[in-house]
């Protein structure tokens, strides 16, 4: 009688399990430290996240509204909402602002992972598409900062083609096509750009895919409708909604004449297609690149290639179609900005790249087949390639994108804010600091609404010489390094990158800010 052969383990499950923890590890390790902050859209958010989370009300005394008014600026209520249960638990925190990114943007390389088993039908390919979306810098640095909801809005759209690919794949599962809406209805919120994003997106939606029924489309579009229903109704009640920030970012700004505005389109269109924005040197803003390589992981560059190319094979197929139409369309939204190109502003280019990214692993599934080193060649190719990114992100870039995220303000200023009620005086904040005063509500866990707070604590924000000569003796003073002190002030502190530095007789331009006792 022969032995019985013990069933051979699938190891795979334990292979995904690792994978993801090692995702979330490296997302969590810099949780709140990684970049320095924080960076004033940063403090906006968290602080009205705080403010809705004990007061219900935003900074300015607003009952829940729908979009946060936000330096001339209406910011989408996704990325705010989102952070309130964040907010509530660990306080005015950098942690608390960046959890939300944080757990988005693992989110995205999880749906990445799903799509490409759903196109590959090949758990290996799902694997590695999960590990290189989690690798690429467009999405680990905007899951790490919170400046609106850029890296929501990704998410937003990545769950879209998969749910569409979903719905394609299983043609009488009318629910995908309802999943498919309201990603992208929720998208709207997720960022400013989504507005109009989500709606190019749809109509590549029907354009591709109409034939699978009226029923699927009107499932699709319903809770794009609605979403869009309830911006024009806040848009009739408040204008600015819409066009606040559109007039001061567009295009179309200075009025120009109309070859220049279509002049500078397609050139800001292509940018983004630019190979020195894409794999060298990024956007130029630390911010929003850390100028250490480009926005996604250069050994993944030709696995997109072979993508698009794989895609024009299949053209006659409608998911075909809906990707190469989405990665035409997707830039347009940041290209009729005057910045470009602008990584926040173009993350919606990023999914499709992701979508050709895994075409190509799938490409060379068929190629490499079963074959194993083949496979373990690529993977240590592309973590090769990531790998400089990394370590500069987490021991130069700190250091080098200080002054970019306004690093250590909010702490000066709330030293600078003691001082000055130990003595019962006056704090002076310049607007040459870009919205100090919420910086100081934030690190303080200030109660709305602002102008209250501000007249309670005895905290003025100038912007003329004629305010800056009105402080009395003993009053504190923070300043930006070009404003010119009153004579017979005495410097109490400078902030250098992220650093107090006391009793400093004089200092460079570049510093962040000086406090002056007047």
């Amino acid at each position: 009688m022969l032995p019985r052969v013990a069933p051979r383990r699938d190891v795979f499950p334990l292979m995904v399990a690792a994978a993801v923890l090692a995702v979330v590890a490296l997302y969590f390790a810099p949780l709140g430290s990684v970049p320095p902050g924080p960076y004033l859209d940063e403090a906006s958010i968290g602080y009205n996240a705080w403010t809705i989370a004990h007061f219900g009300v935003d900074q300015y005394g607003n009952h829940v509204p729908l979009f946060f008014v936000d330096f001339g600026d209406y910011k989408g209520p996704l990325a705010t909402y989102l952070t309130v249960p964040f907010a509530w638990f660990w306080g005015t925190t950098l942690g608390a602002v960046r959890a939300v990114s944080v757990l988005a943007g693992i989110a995205v390389a999880l749906v990445a992972g799903a799509l490409a088993h759903r196109l590959t039908r090949s758990r290996v390919v799902a694997l590695i598409a999960l590990v290189f979306t989690a690798l690429q810098p467009w999405v680990f640095l905007q899951s790490h900062t919170t400046m609106e909801g850029n890296v929501l809005l990704v998410l937003c759209v990545m769950l879209a083609c998969w749910f569409v690919a979903e719905a394609i794949a299983r043609q009488h599962a009318q629910r995908w096509w309802s999943a498919a809406g309201i990603a992208l209805g929720a998208a709207v919120y997720a960022y400013s750009l989504g507005r109009l994003l989500t709606l190019l997106l749809a109509i590549a939606i029907v354009a591709t895919c109409h034939r699978f029924g009226r029923q699927a489309m009107l499932r699709f579009l319903f809770p794009i409708g609605v979403a869009y229903v309830v911006l024009l109704a806040a848009a009739l009640a408040n204008p600015p909604v819409l066009f606040a920030r559109a007039s001061v970012v567009s295009i179309f700004s200075d009025h120009p004449a109309l070859l220049t505005a279509i002049g500078r389109f397609f050139a800001n269109y292509l940018s983004y297609f630019n190979p020195s924005f894409l794999v060298i040197s990024g956007d130029g803003n630390l911010r929003q690149t850390t100028g250490f390589g480009g926005v996604i992981v250069a050994a993944t560059l030709p696995l997109m290639i072979a993508g698009l190319v794989r895609l024009a094979m299949r053209r006659r197929e409608p998911y075909s179609r809906f990707v190469v139409l989405g990665l035409l369309l997707s830039p347009i939204p940041a290209a009729l900005t005057l910045v470009a190109p602008h990584a926040l502003r173009g993350a919606g280019l990023f999914v499709f790249l992701t979508v050709l990214m895994i075409e190509g692993l799938g490409w060379a599934r068929e190629v490499i087949g079963a074959r194993r080193a083949p496979a373990l060649a690529l993977v240590t190719l592309v973590a090769l390639s990531a790998s400089p990114y990394f370590v500069d992100f987490f021991t130069a870039y700190p250091a080098r994108a200080a002054t970019a995220f306004d690093a250590g303000e909010a702490q000066a200023m709330q030293v600078a804010h003691q001082h000055a009620q130990a003595g019962d005086h006056w704090l002076f904040l310049s607007t040459s600091l870009d919205q100090p005063a919420i910086q100081l509500m934030w690190i303080e866990s200030a109660p709305p609404p602002q102008d209250s707070f501000l007249s309670r604590a005895r905290v003025t924000v100038i912007s003329t010489r004629a305010q800056l000569d009105a402080a009395r003796p003993g009053d504190v003073l923070v300043l930006g390094p070009r404003d010119v002190p009153p004579a017979g002030s005495r410097l109490l502190f400078v902030l250098r990158g992220a650093s107090i530095v006391w009793g400093s007789t004089g200092a460079a331009s570049s510093d962040q800010l000086h406090v002056y006792v007047d």
